[in-house]
């Protein structure tokens, strides 16, 4: 393929009133956005799209599939993503998120594994993570019959339609074909029921808060309503290697979970399979009210740099239709669980960030959804429902605006309203990132049909034969940074290929930075032999 090249973006916008409205693709790109290469999947389409600042195609890979419903880029170079199988008798699950199916396409787009994760009693949905150890963890419906709910205390005034019920489950791929499943955990085996003491699994639901409540119903389940048998709804699934944990959110539920990976699969069917933390609706355990509900249909909730992100939809919130994105400590461990606090509930009492901090009516996505904090501190935010990416400051100002071109039809017409662009969530990756070693990043055109030249330019900034390393000292920094490169120049460029500085040097310590302002920049420092050096620094 194409040789490595790391794109920095220098964007000018152009004051000339068009001759029609913009509907789709790049219509901000401030220099403090964070430079790099976003991924994301449309939801109508069959194709994947990284794309650079300007909105320009660097990759794209097709599958026979739609999307169903998440794609990551892995660090080889690989895309890991979810089809969509057709809903038939042998597949009987039709809900929201269907997805089944997982592939792999090597960097060139040529599918080198997958696997079908559909029969009659189970469907994978929504979400995928890719394991340190290369396995992969899924997310599935596990069914179980209306009998067999009702042996497990399931309330019988409820309609008669089978139990799907969430199990996560780790595949280890073999070939380029199936694989073995290594690992299992299921909320099956993790139930609580109050209402006949002669069934399984009897209790006080306040008194054990780490199990499920079977007949829990915030109005959208158990099953309520024909057909609707997705009692919890699980949307995404994420791995912290440093603690092996797995977390868990379940819209329906409206909380996200958090389990033990540490456990063999039959350790995890016992009470030790139990949850060790849970978050956002304490009425789910009869430890509070709908006045105590903080989330609300929420998506992608996942370990941060900061804490616990999540993407916080607000379906049926009671200020109204109003979708935050919200950041949570996670409670120390105390004897291998996190404690409840004193009113018997799950801690925190609240996000330690949120945005926006004042409700937005312009902002709201009922469903799907997303959002992962950048390198530099800024926050990249999917707003699922109108394929709105966008990335916000700390300061809450919208420094990258992009609306996905993609319908069911293609790619629509720049002018044209859109209609359904869809996108589960998107990811950025930082240049750095290895999957663009040795790769040639040279941009393609827009996705979209008949687009103007907004004045989005490019300088190319080759690094692929730097490989040496300069150290820099102390990194990341308050104040100044140094070196002792020897005879030659450090060149200081921002996120966006502007060169900042220019510091000429000779033998002993060189100090600079002092003028810099807070956030990421690049440094190249060019020997007097012509020898070149780099590295990344970080002025707090």
């Amino acid at each position: 393929m194409k040789k490595l090249a790391t794109l920095f973006l220098a964007v000018a916008f152009v004051s000339t009133a068009f001759a029609q409205t913009q509907t789709v693709g790049v219509f901000t790109n401030e220099e403090n956005s964070f430079n790099g290469y976003t991924l994301y999947a449309p939801i109508p389409g069959f194709d994947t799209y990284l794309i650079n600042n300007c909105g320009e195609v660097v990759n794209q890979w097709t599958s026979g599939y739609r999307i169903g419903l998440s794609a990551y880029l892995l660090e080889d170079g690989s895309l890991l993503r979810t089809g969509q199988l057709p809903s038939y008798a042998e597949h009987p699950f039709s809900g929201g998120g269907t997805g089944g199916r997982v592939e792999r396409f090597n960097w060139e787009g040529e599918l080198v594994w997958h696997i079908d994760w559909a029969d009659s009693i189970k469907h994978h949905h929504h979400d995928i993570e890719y394991m340190p150890n290369g396995n992969i963890l899924l997310i599935s419906w596990e069914l179980h019959s209306y009998e067999e709910a009702l042996e497990m205390g399931k309330n019988t005034t409820q309609t008669e339609n089978p139990v799907w019920c969430c199990q996560i489950v780790e595949i280890e791929p073999t070939g380029s074909e199936g694989g073995d499943i290594v690992w299992s955990w299921s909320a099956w085996d993790h139930l609580v029921q109050d209402t006949d003491p002669n069934k399984p699994n009897y209790g006080v639901v306040s008194e054990n808060p780490r199990k499920f409540n079977i007949n829990y119903s915030n109005g959208n389940g158990p099953n309520q309503g024909a057909g609707n048998s997705d009692w919890m709804h699980c949307n995404s699934v994420d791995y912290n290697a440093d603690l092996d944990q797995i977390m868990i959110s379940s819209a329906k539920f409206c909380e996200y979970w958090i389990i033990d990976h540490n456990l063999t699969t039959e350790e995890a069917t016992t009470d030790a399979g139990d949850l060790l933390y849970r978050w956002g609706n304490p009425e789910s355990y009869q430890m509070g009210t709908e006045a105590d509900q903080t989330l609300f249909h929420q998506h992608d909730a996942h370990w941060s740099t900061d804490g616990i992100m999540v993407y916080n939809n607000g379906k049926n919130r009671p200020e109204g239709d109003y979708s935050t994105v919200e950041m949570f400590e996670l409670p120390e461990m105390v004897y291998g669980q996190y404690p409840l606090s004193a009113d018997g509930t799950f801690g925190p009492a609240t996000y330690a960030w949120r945005y926006p901090q004042e409700f937005d009516a312009e902002f709201y996505s009922q469903n799907i959804s997303g959002a992962t904090r950048l390198p530099n501190g800024n926050t990249l935010i999917c707003e699922g429902g109108s394929g709105h990416l966008f990335e916000v400051t700390s300061d809450e100002e919208v420094v990258w605006d992009y609306v996905s071109p993609i319908t069911a039809f293609g790619a629509t017409t720049q002018g044209n309203d859109p209609g359904n662009t869809s996108v589960f969530k998107t990811y950025r990756y930082a240049p750095e990132y290895p999957a663009f070693e040795g790769r040639d990043m040279t941009p393609g055109d827009v996705i979209e049909v008949n687009s103007w030249d907004w004045g989005c330019t490019l300088s190319v900034l080759d690094l692929a034969s730097i490989h040496q390393t300069l150290e820099i000292y102390p990194n990341p920094s308050l104040n100044t940074f140094k070196c002792n490169p020897g005879v030659g120049e450090i060149d200081v460029f921002n996120t966006l290929g502007k060169k900042e500085c220019t510091i000429s040097t000779s033998f002993g310590d060189v100090e600079f930075g002092s003028d810099l302002n807070p956030g990421f920049y690049l440094v190249i420092f060019t020997g007097c032999n012509g020898e070149l050096f780099k590295s990344s620094i970080l002025k707090q």
